[in-house]
């Protein structure tokens, strides 16, 4: 058995896998949750980097932990350049309500002054960032224990630079101009790290999102995101002799080997389709961290829920070491603190060698990414009937009003827009309505193409290809569409947005675009929305339902919130009120007074749902 290490040893023992652990090391993420200790907000600790620090060094005295994590967030990068505004919150992370360079004139004009100044040291949050991490150096922390920060990858800095819709569009149709973004992007993470290393830190935690399979296909991940992680972790590497981590969220499957080559020395995440799989196709190479649901297990779980998933991540991933426990993603303000005594405890009560044994019958314990696991998205009757559909579809005879719709849906899967507009045409000249082509063959192509994105056999950048195709027909359709009274379609107005304190915004793009695509006229509020713009934009566009996206735990209030205005005016069952997003759950929905659309199709039956139960 290994002596009793320190909790630094521990974690560099495990993220180099140069030897076996005393126990399983655990990184809490106490950031917001670390701050809660102190008796401070999280808005007033951002900006006094001493004041944050003795709030985390209590929640670690506290609670333990092999890691101290200085900061928040990954926005530090783009708070750096010229024009970006974050909005401060108490209980959460910022949220990022402008992006700095959203054209390409505010680009070249920050591109232009960045050449002739260079990077400034005292930028955005950095002066209190280092701060905190000197806090931490000089109360002797680093004896004990790694201090890390996350700071945001190249790519996931250069599309909150200009907007994350507009970012896929410059890939699709710019690729030039995108690196250009990325270049200068990359430049700055790197002054962000160096600042970091300089403070003391022992590794910069890398968050790079937007390079998850989710969002990127594998292939355009190679091209615009993994050479840009191969430099900067070079760059780190040759220059500070230190490691480096990267993290991207959600399902990565396709670039596990990609994430190992990239010179990086761990790599953290959700790692969907499950860790489990994750060790096995690169545990030998890399070591990795994660992945203890943060939403479903630590929050909403009891203490015992969350040993028993720890207990399986050590049994199924850290068995041989290589091996740190750690949220999937940042934990929430409101975290139980049972259940952060319970992930802890329960690492150190697991040594090395470890007896996997002795950990007990874990045949009905389920990690994040599979499908019995309480995380774990699900598809709907619905969705596999359309995919099947779409696979199964028998050609329709010459001639017929289903030839037009079977070669409108080819078009859309194809993101052919010369054909979507040849079939238009012949679809009205074979006396079909404007309301048929557009519901009956373009919609219906993106249905399907929505429901091959959650089954991630398409990705968001084919999403919004084939978009743009359904969008090359419109034109035709819209002047008639008008003619009949039914510009909007035949279904009425929602007004969608992401609720304040959550800036990750392409699941409700992808809302909003599936609402469209289905007839909806949607008013898109944007991120960081308050609940005062929900109430006055559905009362002024006689919006009919009301979609609330909520990505953290923290921000579910503004739901509730919403909930409440709407009451107080007598207009609680005036609309439709919906709420999904990665902390909402069926559950929770119910008792905040909404209905759960787990994705976008979904989003878009329940309106339906509730256009026909209205005119019953």
């Amino acid at each position: 058995m290994p002596d009793q290490m320190t909790g630094r040893e521990r974690i560099f023992a495990a993220v180099t896998m140069s030897e076996l652990p005393d126990q399983v090391p655990v990184v809490p993420l106490l950031m917001t949750r670390g701050i809660r200790e102190g008796g401070i907000t999280v808005d007033k600790a951002l900006r006094d980097g001493e004041a944050q620090a003795h709030a985390k060094m209590k929640a670690v005295e506290k609670f333990g932990g092999d890691v101290m994590v200085v900061g928040t967030d990954l926005f530090t990068p783009v708070e750096c350049v010229t024009g970006c505004e974050l909005d401060y919150l108490p209980y959460a992370q910022p949220s990022l309500v402008k992006h700095p360079t959203p054209d390409r004139e505010t680009f070249h004009r920050f591109k232009e002054s960045y050449g002739r100044t260079g990077f400034n040291d005292d930028w955005g949050r950095l002066p209190e960032l280092r701060r905190e991490a000197r806090t931490y150096v000089d109360a002797g922390v680093k004896s004990t224990r790694a201090l890390v920060t996350p700071v945001g990858g190249p790519i996931t800095t250069a599309q909150l630079m200009t907007g994350s819709s507009e970012f896929l569009t410059y890939i699709s149709e710019d690729p030039d101009y995108a690196k250009e973004v990325i270049e200068l992007a990359l430049d700055v993470v790197k002054n962000v790290c160096r600042n970091m290393y300089e403070a003391g830190l022992d590794a910069c935690n890398i968050l790079d999102p937007f390079c998850s399979s989710d969002i990127l296909p594998p292939e355009v991940y190679r091209e615009f995101g993994l050479p840009y992680q191969k430099r900067l972790f070079q760059y780190i590497k040759e220059t500070f002799g230190a490691p480096a981590f990267t993290h991207t969220c959600t399902f990565t499957q396709p670039i596990w080997r990609d994430i190992a080559d990239n010179g990086c020395a761990n790599f953290n995440g959700d790692m969907y389709p499950g860790m489990d799989h994750a060790k096995r196709v690169i545990g030998g190479e890399i070591s990795l961290m994660g992945t203890l649901s943060p939403f479903s297990t630590l929050m909403h779980g009891t203490p015992d829920e969350v040993a028993a998933e720890v207990k399986k991540l050590a049994a199924e991933v850290g068995y041989n070491g290589g091996f740190v426990c750690m949220p999937g993603c940042d934990i929430d303000w409101t975290v139980p603190e049972e259940n952060l005594h319970a992930m802890i405890d329960t690492c150190a009560s697991i040594k090395y060698p470890m007896d996997v044994q002795a950990l007990g019958d874990l045949s009905e314990v389920y990690l994040p990414g599979h499908p019995k696991h309480a995380s774990t998205r699900a598809n709907t009757t619905e969705s596999d009937d359309a995919v099947a559909a779409g696979k199964s579809r028998q050609a329709a005879p010459e001639g017929s009003t289903d030839e037009v719709n079977e070669k409108l849906v080819e078009a859309i899967m194809d993101y052919d827009g010369d054909k979507a507009i040849e079939w238009t045409k012949i679809g009205l000249e074979r006396g079909m309505s404007p309301q048929e082509v557009v519901f009956e063959g373009l919609s219906l192509g993106m249905k399907i193409v929505g429901d091959m994105y959650e089954r991630n056999e398409r990705f968001v950048t084919d999403m919004l290809k084939a978009a743009k195709t359904m969008d090359k027909a419109m034109p035709i359709l819209t002047p008639l569409l008008e003619a009949t009274g039914s510009a909007d379609g035949p279904t009425g107005t929602v007004v969608v947005g992401l609720v304040r304190g959550n800036t990750q915004d392409i699941g409700k793009n992808l809302v909003c675009l599936m609402l469209k695509a289905n007839g909806f006229k949607v008013i898109d509020l944007g991120k960081n929305v308050k609940p005062e713009q929900f109430v006055q934009a559905a009362e002024d566009n006689g919006a009919v339902a009301i979609g609330m996206s909520v990505m953290t735990n923290s921000s579910t209030v503004y739901v509730e919130k919403t909930v409440e205005l709407l009451a107080k005016q007598g207009a609680r069952d005036k609309y439709l009120l919906m709420t999904g997003g990665a902390a909402i759950n069926r559950g929770n929905a119910e008792q905040m007074g909404t209905r759960y659309g787990s994705d976008a199709n979904a989003a878009v039956a329940l309106v339906k749902e509730h256009l026909t139960g209205a005119a019953a």
